[in-house]
């Protein structure tokens, strides 16, 4: 090879690859790649403020969930530990007791301590001692349709009741929830007094039987307080809740005597005769009922049958 082609070929510049870029290139490369991060990061800036939003909304909505929860379970034993309230009034708490026994017992039981398979505990309820006294009316006058295992009804069933009648049946509530403020109460004395509209339906039902129209009116009575709870007004029955009783095969398959010893007992749910698996409480949860009452109200059962009653035959 002459000198002039090694001369040459020493002046041929080296492959770029081969070079050494130097700091000023490497710079520029970190400042691109450092533009493109944060040109990504500002594309992706709107997505990631939305999706942390959500995740932050839902977080928010199950801890304030969870807390409210928490206090409500403990609304109770607030109520207890803290000073006692005003007693309430004798009054209030007596006519609230007269109207609790007759719409709220056969589900509550007559001390309010709840029946097995139908109503609450609402002496140490953590739902009534949450509410305020307006709350509390309101809830009553909406009642819980869907509640299981048995529907509660609007006013417990008895659309006959006031806002007066419910202001007292919260009245009492709060006396049973806080004996503190609970006075003592006279005896009670079961009303079996029937209106003029009943007296004059069981005239009609009995045929002009004077003696007989006054069992009947005296079952009208006692049945729109004491069943209508769970069978409803006039016996037509509750849904999810007492079985209609007009025209009932099974009060008509018995006689008084029968349907006396069946009502005195109830029926659990577990009992194979029961096709409801709800309960019926002895004597409809009304324990103030006598042999007498029961009879009364069998006569007013036998008027829903299309049929009159002998009861006044036994009594």
């Amino acid at each position: 090879m002459t000198a002039t082609k090694q001369n040459a070929k020493a002046r041929t510049p080296e492959d770029p690859a081969r070079r050494d870029p130097g700091p000023g290139r490497v710079d520029d490369g970190l400042r691109q790649f450092g533009l493109a991060v944060v040109v990504g990061l500002l594309l992706m800036a709107p997505m990631l403020g939305i999706g942390g939003q959500a995740v932050y909304k839902t977080w928010r909505v199950q801890h304030d969930a969870r807390r409210a929860a928490y206090e409500l379970s403990q609304a109770h034993e607030r109520l207890i530990a803290a000073a006692a309230g005003p007693k309430v009034s004798v009054d209030d708490a007596v006519h609230g007791r007269e109207i609790f026994s007759s719409a709220c017992a056969a589900c509550h039981g007559p001390d309010g301590k709840g029946m097995t398979g139908l109503g609450k505990n609402l002496l140490e309820s953590d739902f009534v001692a949450s509410k305020d006294d307006d709350q509390l009316r309101e809830f009553l006058i909406v009642g819980r349709p869907d509640a299981k295992p048995v529907a509660m009804p609007p006013k417990g069933g008895r659309d006959d009741l006031t806002d007066n009648d419910l202001r007292h049946v919260v009245t009492y509530l709060r006396g049973l929830q806080d004996a503190r403020r609970m006075p003592e109460l006279p005896a009670m004395v079961v009303n079996k007094a029937p209106s003029e509209e009943q007296k004059a339906a069981a005239l009609a039902a009995a045929g002009g039987d004077a003696e007989l129209a006054g069992y009947i009116a005296s079952g009208d009575k006692l049945f729109h307080s004491t069943c209508v709870a769970c069978h409803g007004k006039a016996g037509v029955g509750m849904q999810g809740n007492g079985k209609a009783l007009v025209k009932n095969d099974f009060v008509k398959s018995l006689d008084d005597d029968g349907l006396l010893a069946f009502i005195k007992q109830g029926r659990g749910p577990t009992d194979p005769k029961n096709t409801t698996g709800i309960q019926m409480p002895p004597k409809g949860g009304n324990p103030a009922l006598s042999d007498d009452d029961i009879l009364d109200i069998i006569s007013y059962l036998r008027t829903l049958q299309g049929e009159r009653s002998n009861t006044n035959g036994t009594k």
